[in-house]
């Protein structure tokens, strides 16, 4: 039971990790989502209790605000007061 209990501990230690993104993995989101964005800042954050990544940046002249989730997903995107 010990064995089983730790490979699987030991699992989930390495599947959490293997889905953890950069912020070069971000910036490369942001920028297939929004070609030509230009990033001023990329930030692990918390959103609604979640660990996340901000990124600020512009485009087409709008100053945004994008909330990347550890999965890779866009969140959400606004802009940036």
């Amino acid at each position: 039971m010990k064995i089983t209990t730790s490979i699987f501990i030991g699992f989930m230690l390495f599947a959490s990790q293997a889905v953890a993104l950069s912020k070069s993995d971000v910036r490369k989101i942001i920028k297939e989502a929004y070609p030509g964005a230009r990033i001023s800042e990329v930030e692990k954050e918390t959103y609604k209790g979640e660990k996340i990544y901000e990124v600020d940046f512009r485009h087409d002249g709008n100053r945004l605000e994008a909330i990347i989730g550890l999965d890779g997903s866009i969140i959400k995107v606004d802009i940036d007061d």
